[in-house]
């Protein structure tokens, strides 16, 4: 965040020297382009900024916490199982599923949730970064309760076919996106599966994490979890 604002001070100068040595008529249209092309310039130094912030570990009140420890299992002791095709647990993520690849979602399953089990959910989250809330890269809840995976590359669509539904990842968007660590840095990502006993009255628009995890509090009757790593480039 520093850059943006080293880039307003430059900007502030330049307008400053510009305004004490043209004359009135020289001031406004060079000015006018001048100031045009600048705020351009710092609008894009601002979204990669904002980009690489959102991926980069922040400073302080981490480890961040998973949503699998603020919505536990009641009872604590039920588990699924959680597995991929595509990797086995803290094994490295192939580029395939992440922004420097082709940023489709892994291929997930799991075991089947005890009785009373109505729907799952998983979220997907960066548990390397440090600050208090994890980085969100998947939301998808209200999976049918005869459903035991999901394939590669699901759709980004809010709503599937299946009646499943997908909350906003890190950029506010419906859907999966891939890790994108800055670059030498390994994280490790979560794939936490709830298996529910209710299905969340929740839109997706309105699914955000912490709204996620509220609505699922008291309802996970089991849960599981598979890690992966992934090194920036």
């Amino acid at each position: 965040m520093n850059v943006i604002a080293n880039l307003w001070w430059q900007l502030l100068y330049a307008l400053m020297l510009y305004t004490a040595t043209a004359t009135p008529m020289q001031r406004l249209f060079p000015m006018m382009k001048f100031v045009t092309k600048a705020a351009s310039g710092l609008a894009v130094v601002a979204f990669v900024a904002a980009s690489a912030y959102a991926q980069a570990p922040a400073g302080g009140d981490g480890p961040p916490v998973l949503a699998s420890k603020l919505a536990p299992a009641r009872g604590g002791s039920l588990r699924l199982l959680v597995t991929s095709s595509a990797f086995t647990s803290r094994t490295d993520l192939d580029d395939k599923f992440t922004q420097n690849g082709d940023n489709m979602s892994p291929p997930i399953s799991w075991s089947k949730g005890p009785a009373g089990t109505q729907a799952y959910a998983v979220l997907a989250e960066d548990a390397g970064v440090n600050r208090k809330d994890p980085i969100v890269h998947w939301i998808i809840y209200n999976i049918p309760s005869t459903t035991y995976s999901l394939p590669q590359n699901v759709p980004g669509d809010a709503t599937l076919e299946n009646g499943a539904m997908q909350g906003k990842n890190v950029r506010g968007a419906a859907g999966y996106i891939g890790p994108k660590p800055p670059a030498g840095q390994s994280h490790a990502y979560h794939f936490q599966v709830f298996a529910l006993n209710a299905k969340l009255d929740l839109e997706p628009a309105n699914a955000t994490r912490d709204a996620v995890i509220a609505a699922m509090k008291n309802h996970v009757v089991a849960q599981g979890d598979l890690a992966v790593n992934y090194t920036g480039k």
